[in-house]
């Protein structure tokens, strides 16, 4: 499995203990030192398929289509992917409406991981 994890929310949660920012100010650079990262670690599962990978968070969904697609691609060029392998992205409820979700279908993501934050409903 190779986690990924995006470090961007909404707003922060007096739960979390993750090192996260709720500004995307930096986001593009994040993604690029991201593919970076990718690159100098291509050793380290040499001669593994790749069953899983995860995007996690903060809120992974905050991302662009074009942004996973790119990293899906980074990881793929760098190791070896099983044809059915399973591709997750961690999502807020809030981010996905019917434009969002028909942006990620153009991606290999195939697989969505919605948090609830809570089942307590206000009256």
């Amino acid at each position: 499995m190779i986690y990924i994890h995006i470090p961007f929310c909404k707003q922060a949660c007096h739960y979390c203990d993750f090192h996260f920012s709720t500004s995307l100010q930096y986001k593009t650079e994040m993604v690029n030192a991201l593919l970076r990262e990718i690159e100098l670690r291509s050793p380290y599962l040499e001669n593994r398929k790749v069953e899983s990978i995860y995007f996690g968070g903060g809120t992974p969904s905050l991302l662009e289509a074009d942004e996973i697609s790119r990293i899906i691609d980074a990881v793929a060029k760098q190791f070896d992917i099983s044809d059915h392998a399973e591709i997750t992205l961690e999502a807020n409820p809030d981010d996905l409406n019917a434009a969002k979700v028909n942006a990620l279908r153009s991606t290999p993501v195939n697989r969505f991981s919605i948090g609830v934050q809570s089942f307590l409903r206000k009256i």
